[in-house]
């Protein structure tokens, strides 16, 4: 976690405390035929799992999808969305 992901990131409802990671992939999760950095900077904001302007957050989210790819946490469709890798699916609860 960057040291601005507690700002951007922050949680606005009362619940159970995940990390950015855990909320990346379950909103991910959602998707099954993926999802772009935008779309699921859009998504973040919408649900309240991020704070901020849409801009900073998707620069944000393409770092992190870059970080969790590398993990094989989430994997790449050639057209450029994100999807959780299959062996991932399982661990993650729906949003």
């Amino acid at each position: 976690m960057e040291p601005g992901d507690r700002k951007m990131f922050a949680p606005l409802f009362r619940g159970e405390a995940r990390s950015v990671e855990d909320q990346v992939c379950a909103v991910l999760g959602a998707h099954p035929a993926g999802v772009t950095a935008s779309g699921l900077a859009d998504e973040l904001l919408r649900l309240g799992y991020a704070i901020g302007l849409k801009v900073p957050v998707r620069e944000r989210i393409e770092g992190l999808l870059g970080e969790l790819e590398r993990a094989e946490w989430v994997e790449r469709i050639p057209d450029g969305r994100y999807r959780v890798a299959a062996a991932r699916t399982v661990k993650i609860k729906r949003v």
